[in-house]
């Protein structure tokens, strides 16, 4: 039976450990381990279609990964992937993680950031009216009228801690100058982020109108007939007393008073009331168009007779 010679093949197993040591340190020498940062575009998974995260997240991330030249040489960011996992259905401040995986079986030494913090809501939406504000004023001689729009209600959608606060879609148009009717297609915000709006324009017309001239004058009655027997008209009165006369200027510079329709009194024996039209010429509009005529009526005094005086002797 053969000996085994542990001298001879402990001498073996030395060399062998030797060469090891020798080729590593010539390898590491010749080809040193070393350190390379590569940009990955950072991925989401897990928020649902219903949620929003406020604030955004990391567009990448920087890893770290370490080997030797010839390893690093083509190393490009395809060969890493990067995810956020964001746990479905919850809301609130969540601190998550960053997930790195390669398939280049190389050491990740560090990922910056490593963990992203997040707040997380859930979107809703709600209905909100449109209100349309007007800025400058029409070219001189003209007026404005309110605008009106179509659609005048837009749904709100977004964050459900902001969209309590939002009360109303507004709208601004530019009227400056305008002679004519202005009409546009307008964007419509809410002045809150994070918040769209469907639709998210509206049609808006500004209808432009000449200002007529106008002119305040009073307003005169007219009666007919006569009150009952042992009556008379004490005073009469209207309310208003004046009105607003507007139309063509050559017209309204001749008028001083506007007359009311005729007033029946005949057999009037009480005071009374009546609610009768303004006489009012062509190419004229009077505001109001219509007045109340206040007729006092009271019994005439009947003079009393006198006796003649005595006189003479007796």
């Amino acid at each position: 039976m053969a000996r085994f010679n542990w001298r001879n093949n402990s001498l073996m197993l030395l060399s062998l450990l030797l060469a090891i040591a020798l080729w590593l340190y010539v390898s590491n020498e010749q080809n040193p381990l070393r350190e390379k940062a590569l940009t990955i575009e950072l991925e989401q998974t897990g928020l649902g279609q219903d949620y929003i995260i406020l604030g955004g997240i990391p567009q990448s991330v920087t890893v770290k990964v370490q080997g030797n030249r010839s390893q690093l040489a083509n190393l490009v960011p395809a060969h890493f992937k990067a995810v956020l996992n964001i746990p479905a259905g919850k809301t609130g401040d969540l601190t998550v993680p960053v997930q790195v995986s390669t398939s280049t079986g190389l050491r990740i030494n560090q990922v910056t950031p490593d963990i992203v913090n997040l707040t997380i809501d859930r979107l809703t939406e709600k209905e909100v009216a449109v209100a349309v504000s007007l800025r400058g004023a029409p070219s001189q001689g003209f007026t404005a009228l309110a605008p009106f729009y179509q659609p005048n209600i837009v749904v709100a959608r977004g964050p459900s801690r902001v969209i309590d606060s939002v009360k109303q879609a507004t709208a601004l148009i530019d009227i400056q100058g305008a002679v004519a009717d202005v009409e546009q297609d307008l964007k419509v915000g809410v002045g809150v982020l994070g918040i769209l709006l469907n639709p998210d324009t509206v049609k808006v017309v500004v209808p432009i109108v000449e200002m007529a001239p106008v002119k305040t004058v009073p307003v005169m009655i007219q009666v007919t007939g006569s009150p009952a027997a042992g009556y008379k008209v004490k005073s009469t009165a209207t309310d208003p007393v004046s009105v607003q006369l507007s139309g063509q200027p050559e017209t309204l510079s001749t008028i001083g008073s506007i007359q009311t329709e005729l007033v029946d009194i005949t057999g009037a024996d009480q005071n009374f009331t009546r609610e009768v039209a303004l006489t009012v010429p062509q190419g004229l509009s009077a505001q109001p168009g219509r007045v109340k005529v206040l007729v006092e009526v009271i019994k005439e005094e009947i003079p009393t007779a006198t006796s003649p005086d005595d006189s003479g002797d007796t």
